[in-house]
């Protein structure tokens, strides 16, 4: 049996060799300061209908709830910084950096089960672990602070000294006792820039974030509407947001770009979305062949429609009017009908009134007659 120090060091060599940038280590012990952070967070209502982050705080906050037998959690800290973000074309949905490309869960998985495989070969015993990343009941952030690989920003966000915050984590949970590392540690100073930055102040302590207001939630998790007063807020944000990282001095100095081809712009969606093309997707067969394989199926079809609505409203983006037009007559979601009823009342041109006004004749589910006859009272008045 390989020696405890030998151990890690060698785990340390493969994880490298796999293409994490971090590798940390701590004991599969009960995460105390995490799980009360989570009670208070859960007390407070703030985490909107996200039933899986409601569930136990003490299965949440406990890795041998996941493998009785595991006795260390390796976490491990993937760069998937693209680059900038470049400047609107003029008629996009802005996409948050982790989603340009592929779908980080398989990705990730595929290389956790391989660097399982080596360590297994090179150490010469069989070892009982789960690898997973974003998809178990347990607190990842709080585990990888624990295990060095940063300290928790005001945004939420892990911070680390050497790369900034665009990083995703990824566990390994295994019955061997690896040589722990020391908590992360560090600063945001005096800086409040991400909470002064959130355009819907869903930062309401530092490291405390209301996802009832947060574009992210709002626009990935949310199945739901999306609600009238945030939607201004929301600006050209088709899925998630980056602002808060990307005021953030760690991430202006230290931003690392991902060495994974797998999460670049070129490898999926990038950066922005054609909002045009989206609102023209009727059928779930139809989203998926388009987008399938990356982060943006999360919300579905509906769900990705629907921000695009918004965002297209927001940016009085008068050359998806006849898209937002069919939307409203033909779209089987009244998730969408209403969302494009919306967009049409900021658009504000004839055209769209004229749609409205003759869907309030023809449409029969009451949420989406709500929203057409607020766009029609609250718009327009310019062509009065």
């Amino acid at each position: 049996m390989v020696k405890f120090d030998a151990a890690r060091r060698i785990l340390e060599e493969r994880a490298r060799e796999a293409g994490f940038d971090l590798v940390g280590v701590t004991r599969a012990e009960p995460l105390e300061a995490g799980g009360e952070r989570l009670r208070r967070w859960q007390e407070a209502g703030m985490a909107a209908d996200m039933d899986y982050m409601k569930r136990p705080v003490a299965l949440l906050s406990d890795p041998r709830s996941l493998q009785k037998s595991a006795r260390s959690v390796v976490s491990l800290g993937v760069s998937y910084y693209p680059g900038d973000h470049p400047e609107n074309p003029g008629d996009g949905g802005r996409v948050a950096r982790y989603a340009w490309g592929r779908d980080y869960h398989e990705v990730i998985k595929k290389r956790l089960f391989r660097l399982r495989a080596e360590l297994e070969e090179e150490l010469g015993c069989r070892i009982k672990a789960r690898a997973f990343t974003d998809a178990v009941p347990l607190l990842e952030r709080s585990a990888a602070q624990h295990a060095g690989l940063g300290f928790f920003g005001r945004n939420s966000c892990l911070i680390n000294n050497n790369i900034g915050s665009y990083f995703f984590i990824a566990d390994l949970l295994v019955d061997l006792e690896l040589e722990p590392d020391e908590p992360g540690s560090g600063t945001c100073g005096r800086c409040t820039r991400c909470i002064n930055d959130c355009p819907t102040g869903a930062i309401k302590a530092p490291g405390v974030v209301d996802a009832r207001l947060c574009i992210s939630y709002l626009t990935i998790e949310n199945q739901g509407d999306i609600p009238r007063e945030l939607r201004p807020k929301v600006g050209e944000w088709a899925f998630g947001c980056d602002i808060c990282q990307e005021v953030c001095p760690y991430n202006k100095r230290k931003a690392t770009k991902s060495c994974w081809p797998e999460f670049s712009g070129e490898a999926g969606a990038g950066p922005y979305l054609k909002i045009k093309e989206v609102l023209e997707i009727r059928s779930d067969e139809e989203f998926e062949h388009r987008f399938g394989g990356t982060p943006l199926t999360r919300p579905g079809r509906a769900g990705l429609l629907r921000n695009c609505c918004v965002a297209a409203g927001n940016l009085k983006l008068e050359e998806a009017a006849p898209a937002l037009i069919r939307c409203l007559r033909e779209d089987s979601s009244p998730l969408v009908r209403g969302h494009a009823a919306w967009a049409l009342g900021e658009i504000g041109s004839k055209e769209a009134r004229d749609a409205l006004e003759a869907a309030a004749k023809e449409e029969k589910n009451h949420r989406c007659l709500e929203e057409i006859e607020m766009a029609l009272r609250d718009g327009f008045r310019g062509l009065e």
